[in-house]
């Protein structure tokens, strides 16, 4: 599929948005990182890049930083994966699921700390923070790796199965002018 074409599909509506090359030409990240920043392969959506990409943004979505999407934007043009992958996995942590998030940190952190959880309701969440710190911060680079390990091979599988509808329905309609004519 080429490029310009993902931007057409339903989740492309949503992508589009994302910095491409032409937006930063130009500015001074573009002085400050040179033109390596304008590879192909770290704009470009491929297979593998892309889903390392994703990997990247889901292990930078779990850290509790300011400037996650920013952070996750460096270390896919570092490892030259796909940087608005890198961005939109950053999003899998949102207002939605931070909640959920930082219970799972703490409780993988109670579990290799070897303390015993606290009860978890949603209003004691910061008190939850405040009386027990360390676990959530023994539990935050494990979950995001266990999150990044996943996250890779779903993009792979979504990748494939989303790859094999877009030849299915060009398929059917190669099949459906051929009866016409």
């Amino acid at each position: 599929m080429k490029p310009i074409h993902w931007r057409r599909t339903k989740i492309g509506k949503y992508l589009r948005h994302l910095p491409r090359a032409k937006h930063i030409r130009g500015t001074w990240l573009h002085r400050r990182l040179g033109e390596r920043l304008f590879a192909p392969e770290l704009w470009h959506p491929t297979r593998q890049r892309f889903a390392s990409g994703m990997a990247v943004g889901a292990f930078f979505a779990l850290l509790p930083l300011p400037v996650q999407m920013l952070a996750a934007a460096f270390m896919a043009y570092i490892t030259r994966v796909n940087i608005p992958a890198a961005i939109a996995g950053t999003w899998i942590s949102n207002p939605l699921t931070f909640a959920f998030c930082v219970y799972a940190q703490y409780r993988v952190g109670c579990l290799l700390t070897g303390r015993e959880p606290l009860g978890f309701r949603s209003q004691d969440a910061l008190a939850m923070l405040t009386h027990a710190p360390m676990p959530f911060f023994v539990g935050i680079v494990p979950t995001a790796l266990l999150l990044a390990i996943i996250v890779y091979p779903l993009t792979l599988l979504i990748w494939d199965l989303s790859a094999t509808g877009i030849q299915k329905t060009q398929m059917k309609k190669s099949s459906s002018t051929d009866i016409l004519r």
